[in-house]
């Protein structure tokens, strides 16, 4: 394997991060993208070229210092081109989620008093008519040549090379709008400095080459991808591969067609991605799936005593079939992966582990050490964040504190909500968990989901969700806390499920019984009880209801949960009150 790229760095700003990787990768390939005949490879000198044609389009729409820029299209290089080229004018980004609605991104303009927007073609006739409802903002630039109704950002054939101005470590260079699973978007601002040490941090844990290839799947505007599958890879040397797509089939003959060997992703991913394996394993033979079964033992039994990864030479073979065989590393992060799930992809030969941050942090603040990594546990604390647990219980769970340099500087125009936030030099993560003897820190929930009983007790939604996840029936949960009328006797719990209709009608055809409404609401209850069983009696649900679409969720696929806490369920399990 040869050398690692840019190792970690000393002060440094984004721009100069991207100056030093020219020079030192220059011919080296930086970005595949798929033009419909196949993948087409930009090297970091285009790359570069492409940020100085971006600058010279910006300096003609008369961007300032302090100027803010809304991106806003699919990712591809040109989104990350438009972000460098911001940079070094001294503007600050504002990336906006391509799954927002159109009044939601004029809040997000509004707020953030946004002056430019840069879009691709594919959004510019949702996003261009706002230009006439909003003060600041002043042009719209488009990504893609022949709109003749907005001005081209590659039209400079001769862009000069500039120097950055005069950037520093503690200028803001993005405001990024939260998700949104709690409701209003705050813009978090975080610094050159935040994201460079974000940086800096990440590559000391990870081991990155300029041979590896990272499979560009989440969207690029959220900060996990933009840290960690854009600027990390750009830092290191390593190439950037954007996917067609979130398609399954995709998703494989891209990861075979570019030979990624790094792929980021969310646990949803992870968990379609075991599904589908899993179903393909039963398909198989009896003889083979015997075969598969005693190797997987083998491989989590040496694991377990020796610490050796047997199962990427146990499972090649069936990995190189699946066309994964390139894949060396998969990072999860946005939420906690089951902890089945990662053991059963380790165990295959997918070195996977588990990462934890927020927007606030830039956002990476814990990671699992590749070598010793823990499958249900989200990490330790990258070198130079420190984190403690406060107002933990009797069994040590409290919420997560972190402070460090890629903290945020705040929110942008929201001095309160900053403040509750950022305490002393401290992040308060809203999250709820536990750190082990060894540093290693568990998630367990968010504090505003918390669930109290009647009887005092406090229950974590994440981890009944969890539970009633596992049967093949479900295919995704909500659980809520119910108030009493009187909301002073605590909560009841009640849980939304989605059924897993394939599976359902599988199941169906195989028993030979008709499928209607009926035999899967009972189905639902039933297994709602059964799963149950493994919590304590005053986790367990009290009422479901089945609810036939899929759950909103943000662009991370989180779901919004603030749109789900005043439904009301009336489908009692049979579970008795305690």
């Amino acid at each position: 394997m040869s050398e690692p790229g840019l190792r970690p760095f000393d002060q440094l700003t984004i721009p100069q991060i991207l100056i030093q990787s020219r020079k030192l990768f220059g011919p080296r390939i930086a970005m595949r993208y798929h033009d419909g005949n196949g993948f087409q490879a930009i090297t970091y000198d285009d790359f570069y070229r492409m940020v100085m044609q971006v600058v010279s389009a910006l300096v003609k729409a008369g961007v300032k210092k302090g100027d803010k820029i809304c991106i806003l299209s699919e990712n591809r290089p040109a989104w990350g081109a438009t972000y460098f080229a911001s940079l070094f004018l001294k503007a600050v980004n504002v990336p906006l989620d391509t799954l927002l609605k159109p009044h939601e991104w004029g809040y997000i303009i509004r707020n953030s008093e946004t002056n430019i927007i840069v879009t691709s073609n594919k959004y510019f006739p949702e996003i261009e008519p706002l230009k006439d409802e909003i003060d600041t903002l002043k042009t719209v630039l488009s990504m893609d040549s022949g709109n003749n109704n907005a001005d081209y950002l590659f039209a400079d054939d001769n862009p000069e090379e500039v120097t950055p101005a005069d950037v520093g470590l503690d200028d803001i260079a993005v405001i990024i709008y939260t998700s949104g699973t709690t409701g209003l978007a705050k813009g978090v601002m975080l610094s050159h400095g935040n994201i460079t040490s974000d940086i800096q941090a990440t590559l000391k844990v990870l081991e990155l080459y300029p041979t590896d290839n990272f499979l560009s799947l989440l969207p690029i505007h959220h900060t996990f991808e933009c840290t960690c599958g854009f600027l990390v890879p750009l830092a290191s040397g390593a190439a950037i591969t954007y996917a067609r797509g979130l398609a399954s089939k995709q998703i494989v003959e891209d990861i075979k067609n570019s030979k990624a060997t790094i792929m980021l992703g969310v646990p949803l991913l992870f968990e379609k991605m075991y599904a589908s394996l899993t179903k393909a394993i039963l398909k198989k033979p009896l003889f083979t799936r015997v075969v598969i079964k005693a190797t997987y033992g083998l491989s989590g039994l040496v694991k377990k005593t020796i610490n050796v990864e047997a199962g990427s030479k146990l499972f090649y073979g069936l990995r190189d079939k699946a066309g994964m065989s390139s894949l060396r590393l998969m990072v999860s992060g946005g939420a906690p992966m089951s902890p089945k799930v990662a053991k059963a992809l380790n165990c295959l030969g997918f070195r996977i582990i588990q990462g934890y941050g927020l927007t606030e942090s830039s956002p990476v603040l814990t990671l699992n050490p590749i070598d010793k990594y823990k499958n249900d546990s989200v990490g330790k604390a990258l070198p130079g964040v420190k984190m403690k647990v406060v107002d933990a219980n009797e069994q040590g769970v409290g919420e997560i504190v972190a402070c460090g340099p890629m903290i945020m500087k705040g929110y942008y125009n929201n001095d309160k909500a900053t403040s509750e936030i950022l305490k002393d030099g401290w992040l308060y993560t809203g999250d709820l968990g536990w750190v082990d003897d060894d540093g290693y820190y568990y998630i367990t929930g968010r504090l505003k989901n918390l669930i109290v009983t009647t009887g005092g007790k406090n229950v974590y939604p994440e981890e009944v969700e969890s539970v009633l996840n596992k049967s093949p029936y479900i295919l995704e949960s909500l659980v809520l806390g119910r108030p009493f009328e009187d909301l002073k006797r605590g909560e009841e719990i009640e849980a939304i499920v989605v059924p897993d209709l394939e599976y359902f009608s599988d199941r169906a055809a195989e028993k030979k019984v008709t499928l209607t409404e009926k035999y899967i609401e009972d189905t639902i209850k039933l297994e709602v009880a059964r799963q149950c069983e493994l919590l304590s009696n005053y986790k367990r649900v009290k009422y479901v209801t089945i609810r036939e679409e899929d759950f909103e969720k943000t662009s991370t696929k989180k779901i919004k949960r603030y749109l789900y806490h005043h439904k009301r369920v009336t489908v009692p399990t049979g579970q008795s009150k305690r």
